[in-house]
């Protein structure tokens, strides 16, 4: 990989994350494009929960049959999470030195897909989440393919950190402001883009262009916060903006009723003819969706978007 072919793969998914509404997009994309850069089809992202010790399936790419027809197989731990919220993997770590083991012990549908690369995304040694993406033979990453694959986290974990700070202000801890966030998450890394752009002479059109868009971003930022510190002061809110939510499936609809219903686990699988594991599946995604903390403030978010009647 040549250096006008680096710049350009970085460019292009910083571009799908800057311009996509939704973060779920924008993340769909961006997996997309790394995969395409790696020649490897298969991949997904987790992110984690805001304790830091679950995480919980964001993206995915071209799944084989053994996992997209069995969704409940990618819930729960596995190696890669348990190594990483250890704290054992901080660095993209090579395709030959991971087996997938959601897909070791299953004898169809897999593709071959055996080994996958682990890229964790961790912003100011906050975990974020990570990017698993799947080969069915071992491989070994060359250094430049390595770094891309870091920087390639660092764009992702910005753009993360960005939606999660346009929530609602109850989703941020008592003892945070958009100012120190910010100033912490944001400004730095603009200002690394931003030096970093500036010293590299190769496709310049592009580059500049990347610039500009950087230091627009650098100079919306500051405004927003002026804006923000002045209705502090004048005790005014701001309209909050918030991405548009994940869409709420219709499986996930009727385990979602049936909790508002008083339901177990084990009788919503009996009602609706699926596995405990499989509700536990879509329950983790019910609350991630609704940004619910629980069954009953799920139940609750529900009622109050209109997914359902009392």
């Amino acid at each position: 990989m040549n250096d006008k072919d680096y710049f350009s793969h970085l460019y292009e998914i910083a571009s799908h994350l800057n311009k996509e509404f939704s973060l779920h997009a924008a993340l769909r994309k961006s997996l997309e494009k790394t995969a395409e850069i790696l020649g490897i089809e298969t991949g997904w992202i987790w992110l984690t929960e805001p304790d830091n010790e679950s995480v919980y399936l964001a993206v995915s790419h071209n799944l084989p049959p053994a996992l997209s027809n069995f969704p409940e197989r990618l819930s729960g731990w596995c190696y890669c999470i348990k190594q990483y919220l250890s704290d054992d993997i901080n660095q993209a770590v090579n395709i030959s030195e991971i087996a997938c083991s959601r897909l070791k012990d299953i004898s169809s549908g897999t593709n071959d897909l055996k080994f996958h690369a682990t890229i964790p995304i961790i912003i100011n040694d906050q975990k974020v989440g990570l990017i698993n993406l799947l080969s069915k033979e071992t491989r070994q990453l060359t250094e430049k393919e390595l770094t891309i694959l870091n920087t390639i986290s660092e764009l992702v974990g910005t753009a993360i950190q960005r939606a999660r700070l346009q929530q609602p202000s109850k989703d941020v801890t008592s003892g945070t402001t958009l100012s120190k966030i910010s100033e912490a998450v944001l400004f730095p890394k603009i200002e690394a883009i931003i030096s970093s752009l500036e010293s590299v002479k190769s496709e310049k059109s592009k580059i500049q262009e990347a610039l500009n868009k950087a230091t627009d971003l650098q100079h919306q930022l500051k405004t927003l916060l002026k804006e923000t510190e002045t209705l502090e002061q004048t005790g005014k809110t701001l309209h909050e903006f918030n991405y548009p939510e994940m869409p709420i499936t219709k499986r996930e609809l009727q385990v979602l009723t049936l909790i508002k219903k008083g339901l177990t686990n084990e009788q919503i699988g009996t009602q609706l003819f699926i596995t405990e594991r499989t509700v536990k599946f879509h329950i983790t995604a019910i609350l991630s969706k609704l940004n619910a903390t629980n069954r009953t403030e799920a139940v609750d978010i529900g009622l109050k978007r209109g997914l359902f009647s009392i």
